[in-house]
């Protein structure tokens, strides 16, 4: 979840009347002074908490909130501040910890005015140390690669405060957390998805197959089929790739398309530790296929995943953002519990900053930035309506869809519910503040924001047309909470369904029907013509 953001101060200054006070530790009000790290900067006022990171300050603006290992405090009311500096581990899977996180600390250091600066390095371990503007070493923090699902249970086991997860984490993990009083890590103060990711099909650049079905690659890794020829290919033996079973890649996988088919992995698979050994080792054989993390496909074809109803998707990172791309999955932090160490806490909340998701980007995982397309990027959605023939869909209505649509762009940002429940899922919740700022900072004159709905086609097609409709409505009423100014502003929102008619995956599977069942964003041009 996003969590409310710290605000800098000296290196921003915000001021906010409606600052909520209810912080762990409530001081008499009494005058401080707070002054930068290099003596240029000043700030007096009624201490009114502290909560061990972030002091709230009654000023004649309001009140504010400052970084503490920003400033020093001066005065009667400030607290006694531990200055020893913090120390923990971050473990996780290996293409995060040393592609993502070792440049995540060094941009975190510089936005908080401060250095990140690498003290020791062996083997699968690099240990940072975080400085002050003063050089201070206000933190250490040992990266660990360990792979998602040992570091999960490190967590657990109290040796690392973090766990950077390519899955999310399973019940039985979920039930270890709390048998070892460590919380609830699907909770807001322990989750956060920071980036999303795709796992994709490769095969080296010489093979001529383009696409594969999602049936047909289960049965690959089954052991079903293993010449090429049966899926279009040269009649040749097919070499399989893959990673431990463990790993957050096969533990994906597994869910996405295994399970599914009701089938398990075969034992002849040839695996690799990592996700780029993986695309490495299939790069080099003519004959190799595998799946692995869009990030480290590296030099390989990726194929393109074809549904049992003849929907085929492309791994790009619109597709990804929207969740379209059957193989995408979201990328996870998990912190052991809701007492994590400050300096962890800031850096769980700098993760969703612009500063932080160019991070991502660079890596190449697909950031949590809002994006846009037009509807004529948007033809999979008119394509799949004829092509599915479990769909109750009139040219009236498409005839209708496309006209509202026309002079419209769909956004990236796209809502989707928690299973079984009309609550909207962890990420859902985080993009409704992400819509919410983006239309109070973008230019919407003469533009109406359109919430659609749309569902599978399991029932008749006039109870999915509410469904749609009224899922539709819960987001509206879902962004009016976060932002009530909404109701009343310039931006129109209106909350439409329209069932069942545009699949953008086969709803002969569960996941596809996941896909389906959603709510899209998109900004219309409102065009007023002379009479």
């Amino acid at each position: 979840m996003i969590k409310q953001s710290v605000l800098r101060w000296p290196a921003t200054l915000a001021l906010g009347a409606g600052v909520s006070l209810s912080l762990a530790t409530m001081l008499a009000a009494q005058d401080v002074t707070l002054s930068s790290l290099d003596g240029e900067l000043t700030l007096r006022g009624e201490l009114l908490s502290y909560d061990g990171s972030v002091y709230v300050l009654g000023t004649v603006f309001g009140a504010l909130e400052v970084d503490a290992f920003l400033v020093s405090c001066v005065g009667d009311a400030c607290p006694d501040i531990d200055t020893t500096a913090e120390s923990f581990t971050i473990a996780g899977a290996a293409g995060l910890i040393d592609g993502v996180f070792g440049d995540v600390i060094t941009a975190f250091s510089a936005e908080v005015g401060g250095a990140a600066t690498v003290t020791d390095q062996s083997g699968d371990t690099t240990v940072i140390s975080l400085l002050d503007e003063a050089d201070r070493e206000t933190a250490t923090i040992t990266l660990a690669s360990v792979g998602s699902t040992q570091a999960i249970a490190d967590v657990i086991a109290d040796t690392a405060a973090l766990a950077v997860s390519t899955r999310a984490v399973s019940n039985n993990e979920v039930n270890a957390f709390a048998d070892a009083r460590k919380g609830d890590p699907t909770s807001d103060a322990q989750q956060t998805i920071f980036a999303l990711d795709a796992l994709v099909a490769i095969t080296s650049l010489s093979n001529p197959v383009r696409a594969i079905s999602e049936s047909d690659l289960a049965r690959i890794f089954a052991g079903e089929v293993t010449n090429w020829a049966d899926v279009g290919g040269p009649s040749a033996q097919i070499n399989v790739y893959g990673r431990s079973n463990d790993s957050g890649t096969a533990v994906v996988f597994n869910e996405l398309v295994m399970e599914p088919a009701g089938l398990r992995m075969a034992d002849t698979i040839l695996r690799t530790e990592t996700d780029a050994a993986l695309a490495e080792a299939v790069a080099s054989d003519p004959l190799g296929i595998g799946v692995t993390s869009l990030a480290d496909a590296g030099d390989t074809k990726i194929l393109a995943v074809r549904g049992v109803c003849g929907i085929q998707v492309q791994a790009t990172p619109f597709t990804i953002k929207t969740e379209e791309y059957p193989l995408s999955r979201r990328l996870y932090a998990y912190a052991g519990d809701e007492t994590a160490p400050a300096q962890l806490t800031r850096l769980m909340q700098f993760l969703e900053t612009p500063a932080a998701q160019a991070v991502v980007r660079d890596a190449g995982y697909v950031d949590l930035g809002i994006s846009f397309q037009s509807n004529t990027e948007q033809g999979l959605r008119y394509l799949a309506s004829i092509l599915t023939d479990d769909v109750e869909v009139t040219l009236r209505q498409l005839r209708d869809m496309t006209q509202l649509l026309t002079a419209a762009d769909r956004s990236s940002i796209t809502f989707r519910f928690a299973l079984g429940s009309s609550r909207l899922d962890a990420r859902a919740q985080d993009d409704i503040l992400r819509l919410a700022n983006l239309i109070a900072t973008s230019d919407i004159s003469n533009k109406e924001l359109l919430l659609i709905g749309y569902t599978d086609a399991i029932g008749d097609g006039a109870s999915n047309l509410a469904l749609s409709q009224q899922r539709a409505e819960e987001v509206r009423q879902a962004l009016f909470a976060v932002a009530p100014s909404l109701a009343s502003d310039d931006l129109p929102v209106r909350a439409l369904g329209f069932g069942e008619i545009s699949p953008l995956s086969c709803n002969e599977t569960a996941n596809g029907r996941r896909i389906n069942r959603r709510v899209e964003v998109w900004l219309r041009d409102v065009v007023t013509e002379s009479r």
